[in-house]
């Protein structure tokens, strides 16, 4: 018996849309399941469609993307971009891009043509070492990351630990929430693999993110202490003893007060913290919290933060290296 390409099913609006991509995911070798008009579908129709995975181009509003992102058991790939056209030099990237949030998900199929690229040197971590930072959010979270990452190149030397206070259920899907539409790779815990520049880790709800000595990522069956899952607390310090001084912290929407006293112990030791502004959070309780202790070096919007993170990049971070 021969072993069927992994199976997509397409929802996107625009029928012309449909059309690119339905070509282009069967010129990488996978079997379009269903393409059919969202506008003809209904939630409880998706249950009928087996696929290993959806790639969507809807309103995040659509009841359909909704109901996927709740009930699916597959992963949701929410939004492939603007598509360039086939004779622009963008075109080769945006397939690249697509096929990389594929491939680590569905494998490489037998049949089919992966895009490429002339590759880049190898960089050597050695000479060109990275900083790492942690993204800490909670309630709005999702939304103001999304629009830090979406500013910010994914080429800089740079990583981050993304802990989101969020149910379990949602853990998942995180990445594909927030990669959409930026070239950042975003990867939920692998124990065993390092992290590199132009990487979020999206951090474990219900275990412990760790570092083995060799650097490795470890996870433990423990659940984290204190009330929150995950404990920003607790990963603000674990990426300090690991990385720093060469380390900071963003602390975004999100209610509580989890991580103030650990940004105190990030600014004693000379590291970067920030925190997203009162105005532009979906809850500021947590932000304002560290800005009130006065642990926060800057205060802006998500744009606002990506961009001066891109700056002082430049101007410390590549000189120190």
């Amino acid at each position: 018996m021969t072993d069927q390409a992994p199976g997509i099913a397409l929802l996107a609006c625009d029928a012309g849309q449909r059309q690119q991509l339905v070509q282009v995911l069967s010129t990488f070798g996978y079997r379009i399941v269903s393409a059919e008009d969202p506008a003809s579908l209904q939630p409880e129709d998706l249950a009928k469609i087996k696929v290993d995975a959806w790639l969507l181009e809807l309103a995040d509003e659509s009841p359909l993307t909704e109901w996927l992102l709740e009930h699916s058991d597959v992963p949701v790939l929410l939004g492939a971009g603007e598509i360039p056209a086939a004779d622009c030099e963008d075109y080769p990237r945006w397939q690249c891009r697509l096929y990389g949030k594929l491939q680590p998900l569905l494998g490489t199929p037998a049949q089919g043509q992966a895009p490429s690229l002339a590759a880049p040197p190898t960089p050597n971590p050695e000479a060109h070492p990275i900083c790492v930072w942690v993204l800490g959010a909670s309630l709005g979270g999702p939304s103001a990351v999304k629009r830090f990452l979406d500013t910010l190149p994914a080429s800089l030397p740079l990583a981050f630990v993304y802990a989101q206070h969020i149910d379990p259920g949602f853990e998942q899907q995180l990445p594909q929430v927030i990669g959409r539409q930026n070239d950042w790779k975003i990867l939920n815990c692998r124990p065993g693999s390092r992290l590199q520049a132009g990487e979020v880790l999206v951090v474990p709800i219900n275990r412990q993110l760790g570092f083995a000595e060799d650097g490795t990522l470890a996870v433990s069956d423990e659940p984290w202490p204190g009330p929150y899952q995950p404990s920003i607390e607790t990963v603000l310090d674990l990426v300090s003893r690991q990385f720093g001084p060469a380390c900071g912290a963003i602390i975004f929407s999100g209610m509580g007060e989890d991580g103030v006293a650990a940004c105190g112990r990030l600014r004693q030791q000379g590291s970067e913290v920030w925190t997203q502004d009162t105005v532009s959070a979906a809850c500021a309780t947590m932000p304002s919290a560290v800005l009130d202790a006065g642990f926060s070096h800057r205060q802006g919007s998500p744009e606002e933060l990506a961009a001066a993170l891109e700056r002082w990049l430049a101007r410390e971070w590549s000189a120190a290296s």
